[in-house]
């Protein structure tokens, strides 16, 4: 607690510079947000109606760029990142891998490599199945899964939708899962529609244009409450699991930057998180908005890795 604390104390002091200390000539030009993940997928959407919706109103009149550096379950673009120069114009699509990574992976970065920026989303983990699947409900799949190996899709190791397959597995006792690893949500669609998986977990807003027009089928999402989108498909909660999960997506820049850059764009991406425009945008891609500000998000993250840390064993196998 007491490092939370410092952390968040840290950036009020920051936030509480004079006007006069900021970087009035920062940015003179575009900035960049790299995704490390393919195009098409929940991230690189939700970062899209985040620039689409700054259009060139802030900034000084310059505009956010999106760059896709996907692979290695984000690893190759948080790296890349990571080792950018710490000018505030190399910013990340900052989600759970940025948490996850550092402590199952063998990478060059650890959380402390990023200072965060604000927080846009918290996406709640959907277990789906292709419309054709036997299994009609979620206790179908936990019954069979206690006896029998079924395929479990999921967009990379140590994801957080890897993550919460594993809890899964383990509040039922050891679920028989075989693990399929992607780099991307795009490919576990595909190997839903073409029945190439059994059971994929995902990013919930991921997933509803398919489960809207019966492409797949859905059997519980990780959230407290049924979705508005899919009223119709019960939590995990209701299915007799215990377990609310799901990732969260937001905005970081290199911990480098300079005090005086980063309370720019802290400022700067506040404005938009919270503005209307941007509100309106995520309902109408059915992206779950869910806000919090640099300070707040930098405690959540640094909890997320002490809760993580409490399970690598379990995670190193799988």
């Amino acid at each position: 607690m007491k490092k939370i604390r410092s952390i968040a104390l840290m950036l009020v002091l920051v936030f509480a510079l004079p006007v006069g200390a900021l970087a009035t000539d920062f940015p003179a030009k575009n900035i960049t947000i790299v995704v490390p993940y393919a195009a098409g997928g929940g991230v690189d959407i939700t970062t899209r109606v985040f620039t689409d919706t700054a259009g060139r109103d802030y900034f000084n009149g310059h505009s956010l760029i999106v760059e896709d550096r996907g692979g290695g379950g984000a690893v190759i673009g948080q790296t890349y990142v990571a080792n950018a120069k710490p000018d505030g114009y190399t910013l990340l699509a900052y989600t759970s891998a940025v948490v996850n990574n550092p402590l199952l992976k063998d990478v060059t970065y650890t959380l402390k490599s990023f200072k965060t920026l604000g927080m846009v989303c918290f996406d709640p983990e959907i277990i789906v199945v292709p419309k054709d699947s036997a299994f009609k409900t979620f206790k179908d799949m936990v019954d069979y899964t206690k006896e029998n190996d079924v395929t479990v899709s999921t967009p990379g190791h140590s994801t957080s939708h890897h993550i919460a397959a594993i809890r899964l597995s383990n509040e039922f006792g050891g679920l028989k899962f075989n693990y399929i690893h992607n780099d991307s949500a795009a490919m576990q669609m595909t190997q839903l529609l073409g029945n190439h998986c059994d059971v994929a977990v995902m990013a919930a807003s991921e997933t509803f244009n398919q489960i809207l027009d019966g492409s797949i089928r859905a059997l519980a999402i990780g959230s407290e409450e049924r979705s508005e989108v899919i009223p119709d498909v019960p939590t995990m909660l209701e299915s007799g699991s215990t377990m609310v999960a799901g990732a969260f997506r937001g905005f970081a820049c290199p911990a480098g930057v300079p005090d005086d850059v980063y309370a720019y764009l802290c400022a700067e991406f506040d404005k938009i998180i919270t503005s209307e425009k941007f509100i309106n945008e995520m309902k109408k891609k059915s992206i779950p908005y869910s806000y919090k500000n640099a300070a707040d998000f930098q405690a959540y993250a640094d909890s997320a890795s002490e809760s993580l840390e409490k399970i690598v064993p379990l995670l190193k196998g799988n």
